[in-house]
């Protein structure tokens, strides 16, 4: 600083400093994304041996999983395909394939058109990461995982709208009945980084918080996204999760049947590995 400038106009640039140096920390480090309040339920995830589930790309398939399923709770036309929408994360939108390229359905992972208004979710989803994968010429990554939704609960908070009442009920969770083997749904993505040059990832990937609060997603792009239902396996790609013996999912929990209520709630365990916390 000029120190030969009168002490008045010191005094002004200083304090103009400290007012500008604080409107841009809160700038920065403002959250962007807030979850639904009536999004109660945690992402709980557990990987195969040897993989890190806070590698960069790691992190990218797990926010690429997470906000693909609210994307779908929070769509009121019960459009089964991962649509962006105003409460996916941030980066989301920029992330997922074009629409028409990837063939990633969630229908039968509850159906939200059906569900009364402002119904909550609590519980637990478990996702695994099975396998993790990369090329070069160009550079991929591949991610191959698990999800299941047996630990997840919805409640009305209109009571009165909902067969139901004041009680909770499982998900309506395609693959519990008679015709299909297992509730789990093997997820497939084909991932591409960023290219030389730019940031590989904008997250540490763990912490305390629920959901990440900014975009983790930078440059990295979803070229491809696919979900494998039991008993609808395609050719060369089977459902790898049904009936596992290392299902996460507590045994009580597993298809249960939707049309049966109860007072008390599946579990909300904490997240793991979750994000960082906000910094507000």
């Amino acid at each position: 600083m000029n120190t030969s400038l009168p002490h008045r106009t010191l005094r002004r640039l200083a304090v103009t400093g400290v007012l500008v140096a604080t409107l841009a920390a809160c700038t920065t480090s403002a959250p962007t994304y807030r979850l639904l309040d009536r999004l109660q339920f945690n992402f709980r995830w557990s990987a195969e041996h040897g993989i890190n589930l806070t590698s960069d790309a790691s992190i990218i398939a797990r926010a690429y999983m997470e906000s693909a399923f609210i994307s779908y709770r929070t769509d009121p036309t019960g459009n089964p395909w991962p649509t962006p929408n105003k409460f996916s994360y941030p980066g989301y939108e920029h992330a997922s394939p074009e629409r028409g390229s990837s063939n990633m359905r969630l229908d039968g992972m509850s159906m939200a058109l059906y569900e009364p208004a402002d119904t909550r979710t609590v519980g637990t989803f478990y996702a695994q990461l099975l396998e993790l994968t990369s090329d070069t010429n160009p550079q991929t990554w591949h991610a191959t995982m698990c999800v299941w939704v047996d630990g997840l609960d919805v409640k009305s908070d209109h009571p009165g709208d909902d067969p139901f009442g004041d009680r909770y009920r499982p998900f309506v969770n395609v693959g519990s009945g008679d015709n299909f083997t297992g509730t789990g749904r093997t997820v497939r993505l084909t991932m591409q980084p960023p290219s030389t040059g730019r940031p590989t990832r904008n997250s540490a990937g763990e912490g305390p918080a629920r959901y990440p609060s900014n975009d983790v997603f930078g440059d990295w792009k979803v070229t491809d996204a696919k979900m494998t239902d039991s008993g609808t396996d395609f050719p060369g790609e089977p459902n790898l999760c049904a009936d596992r013996p290392d299902n996460p999912v507590p045994t009580a929990l597993r298809a249960r049947d939707s049309r049966k209520s109860s007072d008390t709630p599946a579990p909300t365990l904490d997240p793991y590995p979750g994000w960082p916390a906000s910094k507000t």
